[in-house]
């Protein structure tokens, strides 16, 4: 791999001002995001306030514009609040801008995250194991747990409600766990937990372990 360019000083004014241009003409920036990359080629702050001076009165730098440039592409990428917010403010994007662009955005973001998930998972989530994972999937993407929990219950609505009542499979799941009959509590409340997870109710977890028990028994 080739090392980076070392940054060319600027020796002018002139040379700040092309450097500006020549970011802006890249990619729409912030304020703050150019100050930072402009205080890399010169420390003569008077050159750096007068090209970011100039390329406010010519509009090439807009916060207000920047931010609701970066909100629409991190919504169609799929990008929760939480995640926007966080990425607008380490732009240097004051909070007040970012709570206004927001306010006057009607995405929905509840259908953003179900799409997500409509991609990723083609059943119901409805075990504790698929729970945790799309929970996770779509925190990374920064969306808040209300948002999750109503993107997986819209998502959900498209698949039949399945029912874990096949005690067979129960027993199949406890028997690549345990070896013997789960006969102390601690073996017990372990047996549970494992059932549970794969979408077994309470009660029917237990009626589960009672006939692990019995086969186990007869063998």
């Amino acid at each position: 791999m080739f090392a980076n360019k070392p940054i060319k000083i600027a020796k002018d004014i002139e040379a700040v001002r092309h450097s500006a241009f020549w970011h802006l003409s890249r990619r729409d920036h912030s304020q703050a995001e150019l100050l930072k990359k402009l205080q890399r080629k010169t420390d003569n702050q008077q050159w750096i306030d007068a090209v970011i001076n100039e390329c406010l009165d010519f509009k090439y730098l807009d916060d207000q514009r920047f931010t609701h440039s970066f909100l629409r592409s991190a919504q169609n990428k799929g990008h929760g609040i939480t995640r926007i917010k966080q990425d607008l403010t380490l732009k240097g994007i004051n909070e007040a801008l970012i709570k206004q662009a927001i306010l006057e955005s009607e995405f929905d973001y509840i259908e953003s995250a179900q799409r997500l998930l409509n991609n990723k998972y083609h059943e119901a989530i409805v075990t504790q194991h698929l729970k945790q994972k799309a929970m996770g999937f779509l925190q990374t993407k920064g969306f808040s747990f209300d948002i999750i929990n109503s993107a997986i219950e819209e998502h959900n609505q498209q698949y039949p409600t399945p029912t874990f009542n096949d005690l067979d499979h129960a027993c199949e799941l406890l028997s690549k766990k345990f070896r013997v009959s789960i006969d102390d509590q601690k073996q017990k409340m372990k047996a549970i937990r494992l059932l549970t997870s794969h979408g077994y109710a309470y009660a029917k977890a237990n009626e589960a372990i009672k006939l692990f028990n019995e086969y186990k028994d007869q063998q």
